[in-house]
């Protein structure tokens, strides 16, 4: 019978040292997080509480109680008393605690600086796309300007050529061209140059000619090119 007390009291001082050593190796593999290392430290080591009156105190010459036998068993094993095993687990605990925190410190460091990267990623992407915006407009205008000046010039030229030439001009011009610097013309300047269409072919380019004059193009004047309408203004 005492052989078995003492195999049984045995088998409860390497489970509990065993169960010290699966805390450590949860931790450190990542299964275990701060409220569960505090959740089972709370299991092993409960509050003390004041000790009440012994009812039953051992006499200098009874039988060890199983609690001694348990310390005196875990003093050979490992070299510590009861007492030293429960404040080396209770430091243990501790100690992967506060590492606990330290990750948690960490990781939320890394989070504030990873969000506040995307922040200032959003600003920049806005920033750059409205540089982009900002030079295709001003190329735009740019190239609208350079259409509008020559289409001036060149309406300034025909006007003081004579109209003989304009429709030599007219006849190798594309039709919408030619209906557009007609259009920007005087009336007098346009009918003079109409007239001078007499064949014809000259006859008939002219008719669509005109008939562009009265229906312009709704993607020239949607492009912002020169229209008829501005040409006159």
């Amino acid at each position: 019978m005492k052989k078995l007390w003492d195999i049984l009291v045995l088998m409860l001082a390497i489970n509990f040292l065993a169960a010290a050593g699966g805390v450590a190796w949860l931790y450190q593999t990542g299964k275990l997080d701060r409220k569960k290392v505090a959740a089972i430290k709370e299991m092993l080591f409960p509050p003390a509480q004041a000790p009440g009156p012994a009812t039953q105190p051992a006499g200098p010459e009874g039988p060890a109680a199983p609690s001694q036998r348990l310390e005196e068993l875990l003093a050979k094993r490992t070299g510590r008393s009861a007492t030293e095993q429960v404040e080396f687990l209770r430091q243990t605990f501790d100690a992967t605690a506060a590492q606990l925190d330290q990750r948690e410190r960490v990781v939320g460091e890394l989070e504030r600086q990873v969000a506040s990267g995307n922040r200032k990623l959003v600003e920049d992407r806005k920033g750059l796309d409205a540089d982009r915006k900002r030079l295709a407009e001003q190329e735009r205008l740019a190239e609208r300007l350079a259409v509008d000046k020559g289409f001036q010039d060149t309406l300034t030229l025909y006007n003081t050529m004579p109209a003989k030439q304009v429709k030599s001009l007219f006849m190798t011009m594309d039709e919408q061209g030619a209906a557009e610097y007609l259009d920007a013309m005087q009336p007098r300047t346009a009918a003079r140059i109409v007239k001078e269409f007499k064949t014809p072919e000259e006859t008939e380019r002219v008719k669509r000619v005109l008939d562009k004059m009265r229906h312009p193009p709704a993607v020239a004047s949607a492009a912002g090119g020169p229209t008829t309408r501005e040409g006159k203004e």
